[in-house]
C-alpha cells in the first residue's frame, strides 16, 4: 500500500519513524491493519497472476492451428465399401460366375467385336477380320451374313463349318478369333495414367490387365481400388433371356451408389494366392475406381490438412508437407493413427526427434494415415506468453494508436 516512500519521506523530515507513524500516515489505524491490508493484496496479485495464466494457456490452445473441414472430407472415400465378410463371400461368387474351374469361360459376343477368321486351305479365307455389325451380323466372302451375337467363339465357329458345308467345302477347318471385345468395356478412373473405358481383349481379361491398359497406378494413387462389380457374368448362359446383348456392355462413368463397392487392398497377401480379385476375369460394365492416396496432419503443425501421398512419404516428410512443426509442438510424442481392414484403428507412435537423430526409423505412410502432433506442456507456457505480446498486446497498441 506503499509504506516504503512513506516511510522515506517521514525519515528525512523527522527521523526514523515507528511502525505506528507509517501506518497512521498511510491512513491506517494501526499496524494489524496496514498488515492485513497488505495480505490481501498478495492474494489479489497472485489471484490475478493465475488469471493471466489460465487467459494464456486458453489463449495459446485458441492459436493452436485448426485443420479445415474439408481435409477429414477428403479421406472419406465415395461410396462406403462393403463389410470384410461381406467382400469375401462376393469374391467368392464372382470367381464362380466368371470361372469353369478357374479357367475364365468365353465371353458372348456383341456389337462391335473384332472377330480374326481363318479357313484352313482357302487363301481368300485366312486373316479375315471383321467387326460385328449393329445388326449382329458379319459378312464373309462367298458365305454372306452370318449372326455372331448371342454367341460364343466355339458356336460361331461351328456355324461357319456348317454353312461350309453346305455347298462349298468337304470338311471345313474353321478358327475364330476375338481380338477385341468391344462390346464389353470396363471403365478404370482415378489415380492412373489414361483412366476411361477399356475394351477387354483375349490377353487382357482381368481386373489387373484393365489397369494395366489403363497405364497403370500413377504416383498419387493409394493402396486401395473399389471394385464396382457387373451385374452379369459376361457369358451367353447368364440366366435366361441374357443371352444375346444386342447393345455393347459399357461401364457407366459414375457407378450407381446403392452398390456397394468391394475394397481391394494391393498390398494385401491374399489366400490362396489365386483368389486375388486382381485376378479376377473382367466383364463387360465392371468399374474401377483407383483411389488417391491421401493422408492428414493434425495438431500442432503450421498448416494442418490433408496432402496427396507420394511413394516413399513418411511421418518426417508428411510434417515438412504441413508447413513444419511450432514451437510448442512436441516431436517426441507423434502418433500415425491408421485404418486397418475392417476399420479397426492401430496406433503407431514415432518419435521425430530420434528420427531426425537417425536413432528411430521413419514410418512409411499409406493412404488414409492420420498423422498426430501434440503439445508440449513445457513449451506452451513461453508459447502462449510469446503470442499474446504478437497478438493480443499488437491489436491493443492499433486501437490506442487508431483512437
Amino acid at each position: 500500500m506503499g509504506l516504503a516512500p512513506l516511510a522515506a519521506q517521514m525519515s528525512v523530515n523527522f527521523g526514523r519513524p515507528t511502525l505506528d507513524t507509517c501506518a497512521r500516515v498511510a491512513g491506517f489505524r494501526s499496524v494489524s491493519a496496514a498488515l492485513c491490508m497488505a495480505d490481501l493484496t498478495l492474494v489479489l496479485r497472485a489471484f490475478g497472476g493465475a488469471m493471466l495464466a489460465t487467459a494464456m494457456l486458453v489463449a495459446a490452445m485458441g492459436c493452436a492451428p485448426k485443420m479445415p473441414a474439408s481435409a477429414k472430407a477428403a479421406l472419406e472415400p465415395m461410396d462406403p465399401a462393403a463389410p470384410p465378410e461381406e467382400q469375401i463371400a462376393r469374391i467368392g461368387e464372382l470367381w464362380t460366375q466368371r470361372t469353369d474351374g478357374g479357367v475364365p469361360s468365353d465371353f458372348c459376343l456383341g456389337t462391335g467385336d473384332l472377330l480374326e477368321i481363318n479357313v484352313f486351305h482357302w487363301e481368300e479365307m485366312r486373316g479375315i477380320r471383321t467387326r460385328v455389325s449393329s445388326t449382329g451380323m458379319i459378312n464373309l466372302p462367298l458365305i454372306g451374313d452370318i449372326k455372331a451375337t448371342g454367341l460364343t467363339e466355339k458356336e460361331l465357329r461351328e456355324s461357319i463349318e456348317a454353312r461350309l458345308r453346305q455347298n462349298i467345302m468337304r470338311n471345313p477347318q474353321v478358327s475364330v478369333f476375338v481380338a477385341e471385345y468391344a462390346s464389353q468395356q470396363v471403365s478404370v478412373t482415378g489415380a492412373v495414367s489414361r483412366p476411361g473405358l477399356i475394351p477387354l481383349t483375349r490377353e487382357n481379361r482381368t481386373i489387373s490387365h484393365m489397369i494395366s491398359e489403363a497405364g497403370g497406378l500413377s504416383d498419387q494413387a493409394g493402396g486401395r481400388i473399389l471394385f464396382y462389380p457387373a451385374n452379369t457374368s459376361g457369358r451367353c448362359d447368364d440366366g435366361p433371356g441374357a443371352r444375346k446383348p444386342q447393345h455393347p456392355q459399357v461401364a457407366s462413368a459414375r457407378p450407381g451408389r446403392d452398390i456397394l463397392p468391394i475394397e481391394i487392398d494391393v498390398n494385401e497377401q491374399y489366400e490362396p494366392a489365386n483368389q486375388n480379385p486382381l485376378l479376377l476375369p473382367a466383364v463387360g460394365g465392371d468399374n474401377l475406381v483407383i483411389n488417391r492416396g491421401r493422408f492428414l496432419v493434425d495438431g500442432w503443425v503450421a498448416e494442418p490438412g490433408a496432402f496427396d501421398i507420394t511413394p516413399g512419404m513418411t511421418a518426417f516428410g508428411g510434417l515438412s508437407a504441413a508447413g513444419g512443426a511450432e514451437f510448442a509442438a512436441d516431436l517426441s510424442k507423434v502418433v500415425v493413427w491408421r485404418t486397418e481392414r475392417g476399420g479397426r484403428k492401430k496406433r503407431i507412435d514415432v518419435n521425430l526427434n530420434d528420427v531426425a537423430g537417425g536413432g528411430q526409423k521413419d514410418v512409411t505412410l499409406q493412404a488414409g494415415d492420420v498423422v498426430k502432433v501434440p503439445v508440449s506442456p513445457l513449451r506452451l507456457v513461453p508459447y502462449s506468453m510469446f503470442w499474446l505480446v504478437t497478438n493480443v498486446f499488437r491489436i491493443g497498441a492499433g486501437l490506442s494508436l487508431g483512437a
